[in-house]
């Protein structure tokens, strides 16, 4: 699914607005995937301290005596013996850092690792945890739905503590004479290099429901697709396994990894993004500061240009247009996006402040 996609969720009233908080079933459970090595990539709640105190306590409560046993007589270690031990070390963090390409690696891979490793020297992370937008989408000028947008509590993943994105699309009770939809689209993310480490996507709209999963394994350098269409009772599956660059993002956590670029007037970027396998490139330029009204209030707010592009081919997505807050907090306030007949439109109509952790 595009990041045109991904957008595409005042006639509707505020009933339209509420979200129901849906548990969903982890697609890594759905594909049957925990017979195998993807296992690892199921979400684990990571405990609070709360939770920790109380399974300290219950382990406490359960555990045996211990017996204590005398610890060996410690000798000191030689001075050829300490260097060894501090090259071991040095030797594993270079490799950590810089991983090791596989055979039959695509040679234009390598390129943008070295092109698109600029971007990431300028990223700084902006995560607030329970923050939310919701906004209004219009296509033809008519608010056809809303989307819901959350940082949600860090999770594990794949062994590694990611951050967890969530976006809820729903059709407005009127449209849905037209077509109806309730979709929902989540994106994990490490924590330490904000590189995408899970996807998934559910659709259950009246023309067809979907399941889409993207696994990203870093140290392999590849990426696992999953996908499984019902459409007027016939189903559609597809199973796809490929190599990945190092630096990228996916669809959805774009989004939020523009917000931690500098994004002065006239800086232009652009990096890698993975889909269904596929590479796009999203160049953008931050064109300019436009006053916008948003929830009533007027606010500066920086105007950015981008576009994808297939690689090797005049192939083009679409053009999007993105309005970030000018403020340090750089929050999403408007978008908008050239589809096949005309554009859809989104404004944001309702924000909640999240903290920084």
């Amino acid at each position: 699914m595009g990041l045109v996609s991904v957008l595409c969720w005042s006639c509707a009233t505020k009933d339209d607005r509420l979200f129901e908080e849906k548990k969903q079933e982890d697609l890594v459970e759905v594909f049957k995937l925990e017979e195998t090595n993807f296992d690892k990539f199921k979400v684990v709640e990571i405990p609070t301290q709360e939770t920790a105190t109380k399974e300290a306590e219950v382990k406490k409560e359960v555990a045996p005596p211990v017996e204590k046993i005398a610890k060996a007589p410690q000798t000191k270690k030689t001075k050829n013996e300490v260097a060894k031990t501090q090259e071991v070390k040095k030797e594993v963090v270079t490799t950590s850092s810089h991983p090791k390409y596989p055979k039959e690696y695509p040679e234009e891979f390598k390129k943008y690792d070295k092109k698109y490793k600029k971007t990431w020297d300028l990223f700084k992370t902006k995560f607030f945890k329970d923050e939310e937008f919701t906004f209004a989408v219009k296509y033809l000028g008519i608010t056809a739905g809303h989307i819901k947008i959350e940082t949600k509590g860090k999770v594990q993943v794949a062994g590694e503590e990611a951050y967890h994105f969530k976006a809820s699309m729903k059709s407005a009770k009127f449209y849905e004479y037209i077509y109806s939809l309730e979709d929902t689209l989540e994106s994990y993310i490490s924590a330490d290099t904000f590189l995408p480490l899970k996807y998934t996507l559910t659709q259950r709209e009246s023309g067809q429901n979907v399941d889409d999963l993207q696994l990203f394994d870093h140290e392999k350098l590849e990426t696992y697709f999953w996908y499984k269409r019902l459409k007027k009772g016939v189903e559609t599956k597809k199973e796809l396994k490929t190599f990945i660059p190092h630096y990228f993002q996916d669809s959805f956590s774009a989004l939020y990894f523009v917000r931690g670029l500098p994004l002065k007037v006239g800086d232009k970027y652009s990096f890698p993004i993975i889909t269904r396998g596929k590479v796009w490139i999203l160049s953008m330029e931050v064109d300019k500061v436009d006053n916008i009204k948003v929830m009533d209030k007027w606010v500066d707010a920086l105007k950015i240009k981008a576009e994808t592009h297939f690689p090797g081919v005049l192939k083009k997505s679409g053009d999007i247009n993105f309005w970030y807050s000018a403020g340090d907090t750089k929050r999403l306030l408007k978008f908008e996006a050239k589809v096949k007949i005309g554009s859809i439109e989104g404004e944001l109509i309702e924000y909640k402040e999240g903290s920084n952790e």
